[in-house]
């Protein structure tokens, strides 16, 4: 691995309509900068490939106002900048309130210095913690190779047990599982001008090489969530090898709104994060006892594939699950 940024330019855009000229303006040559924490590891490990270029050009949108604000929206929820750090995000006190759930996953991401520079964006549009995609000595799918090294290769942490396919890393992201609880949308804009995007289309399938639904010349903007209703309770869990700086193996985010409506999203199982239709149709409508909290665990992971050597994900996978549902039971 290496340690120096290669030679780049850099440019501070004052508006996102300023982010969205300088990404046009510049092409794959430019990538947006924000937080960095992720951007600048990869491109210090030269991590690139046909159809994702290394940037000689950072756009900073720090310096754009309405991106670094957490804001009431008009139906009583709240509109989270895409440049809000996480650790403003865990500690702003609606947050807390309104949405334990999304404070929690705030707060389960790596360190407090992390914390203090990354933000919402960055976080849900960080790249793979595969080990093969960023190791520059391998070409995998996503880099313009035509297989993926984690399937015969060392696949015990940050890997698929669903949905696999061409690709099967675990989308890192842990604001995500908490986000689709809460039923999210997200800003973008782009040389189209401005559209909303439902959480859960923003996360592509295994054969996007950049995960998700944004377009090279477009910028995540805002993520809206809804009001939540009175008497709605959530949990959030989080499964990882060490209590501090790591990455998930398995996470579960639950959002039961009323007894009709229980949002079940999982993280770190799959290529993208995902609700769990299944399990929900298990619990809805329905008093959180024992067998019922088993029967919507156990639909978690009926088609649960897992690699050669993660199976044991199914089994953490399925207690997180149990232990959420059993925490909201009445």
């Amino acid at each position: 691995m290496l340690d120096e940024l290669p030679p780049l330019a850099h440019v501070d855009a004052q508006s996102v309509d300023e982010a969205v000229h300088w990404l046009g303006h510049y092409g794959p040559r430019a990538k947006l900068l924000a937080g960095g924490t992720d951007l600048l590891g990869l491109m210090k490990d030269r991590v690139s490939g046909p159809q994702m270029p290394l940037p000689d050009v950072l756009i900073n949108i720090k310096r754009v106002p309405e991106l670094g604000r957490i804001a009431e929206a008009a139906d009583g929820g709240l509109r989270i900048g895409a440049a809000v750090t996480l650790a403003d995000l865990e500690d702003d006190p609606r947050v807390r309130a309104r949405y334990p759930i999304l404070g929690e996953a705030a707060r389960s991401v790596a360190t407090a210095q992390i914390r203090a520079v990354g933000t919402v964006g960055g976080n849900l549009c960080q790249r793979p913690w595969c080990w093969y995609f960023r190791h520059p000595r391998f070409e995998c799918f996503k880099r313009g190779g035509r297989q993926c090294f984690a399937i015969p290769g060392n696949n015990r942490t940050y890997f698929s047990v669903v949905n696999l396919g061409i690709c099967v890393m675990a989308h890192p992201s842990d604001l995500a599982p908490a986000l689709l609880a809460l039923g999210a949308r997200l800003g973008v804009a782009g040389p189209q001008g401005a559209r909303e995007i439902p959480i859960d289309a923003f996360f592509q399938g295994p054969r996007s090489v950049s995960e998700t639904a944004l377009a090279p010349d477009e910028v995540l903007t805002w993520v809206d969530v809804p009001a939540a209703p009175s008497g709605a309770r959530g949990a959030f869990l989080k499964h990882r090898i060490r209590d501090t700086y790591d990455f998930a193996l398995a996470e579960v985010a639950v959002w039961r709104a009323s007894a009709d409506d229980v949002r079940v999203a999982l993280g770190g199982i799959a290529p993208f994060p995902f609700r769990a239709a299944e399990a929900e149709a298990q619990v809805r409508g329905r008093r959180l006892t024992d067998a019922v909290i088993e029967a919507a665990a156990t639909a978690v992971v009926a088609r649960a594939r897992p690699l050669t050597m993660n199976g044991y994900k199914v089994d953490v996978t399925r207690a997180l699950v149990q232990r959420a549902l059993a925490g909201l039971a009445d």
